[in-house]
């Protein structure tokens, strides 16, 4: 039997960066036991009732020269500290979904950063997040200037768009985030700029303002984007409405569209 080259690792990914620019794709083999956890997370976070469930195309790792993630290391290493005794660093794999101006993720071979200030997914993923651009698309600010991820990933979705026509796939960014200790809200607090006293992030819970849980963190050293999702419209995934899908169930004949 031909042995294949192994998926590339985060370490090996890293190595790989130190000549590249930051930000580089690296596509993953879907044998790989990190594509098939993020894949996991996708579909266990795909939670909207309304929204088939789409199919993934690709998930790319990003990688970074190893200094360009030593803030993000330093600063979880302070929260491990702080939290010793209630829960660490928290470091949690969590989606972001955001504009994108140009190919990227479209096809295997669409790796590359376009330079487009508009294309806010090519910015994210060259230079991290920043939490002055906070409200730069979506003025609402749930729990005020802070930077908003999600463990929903059909929640994530809701926020891609692309300003290109005739776009090939939807893409979403995941991202490793130090959540430390959260404070837990179901209430609305638009004025924060960083957490109360005593806490790392802020987590909307659902029952009250929130339909789906979202976390924020309010330090651009808190978060960094790890890997890039392309899957296809959850429409184009499921092209049979539900009454057609129970309808063909029932009487085991297609139905006509």
């Amino acid at each position: 039997m031909t042995r294949t080259s192994k998926s590339p690792t985060r370490v090996d990914a890293m190595k790989q960066a130190d000549n590249q620019e930051p930000g580089r794709l690296i596509l993953m083999k879907p044998s790989s036991s990190k594509y098939q956890e993020i894949q996991t997370l996708f579909h266990q976070g795909w939670k909207h009732p309304e929204k088939f469930t789409p199919r993934i195309k690709a998930i790319f790792l990003i990688a970074y020269p190893h200094e360009r993630l030593e803030p993000y290391r330093k600063y979880r290493s302070n929260v491990e500290r702080a939290n010793r005794s209630e829960g660490g660093s928290n470091e949690q794999f969590l989606f972001h979904g955001t504009a994108r101006s140009c190919s990227l993720g479209d096809d295997k071979t669409c790796v590359l950063l376009c330079s487009r200030a508009d294309c806010y997914l090519c910015c994210i993923i060259a230079k991290s997040y920043d939490v002055k651009k906070c409200g730069t698309r979506h003025k609402f600010r749930r729990f005020g200037a802070g930077i908003y991820t999600t463990a929903c990933s059909s929640k994530a979705d809701d926020y891609f768009h692309s300003w290109l026509q005739g776009f090939k796939c939807r893409v979403i960014l995941v991202n490793r985030v130090v959540v430390g200790k959260a404070c837990q809200r179901r209430y609305n607090a638009i004025d924060l700029t960083k957490p109360p006293p005593g806490y790392d992030s802020v987590v909307g819970v659902p029952g009250a303002d929130l339909n789906y849980e979202e976390t924020v963190v309010y330090d651009d050293n808190a978060i960094h984007p790890a890997f890039l999702i392309a899957y296809t419209d959850s429409a184009e995934s499921q092209p049979q409405s539900r009454a057609a899908a129970l309808l063909s169930t029932l009487f085991k004949t297609p139905v006509a569209s």
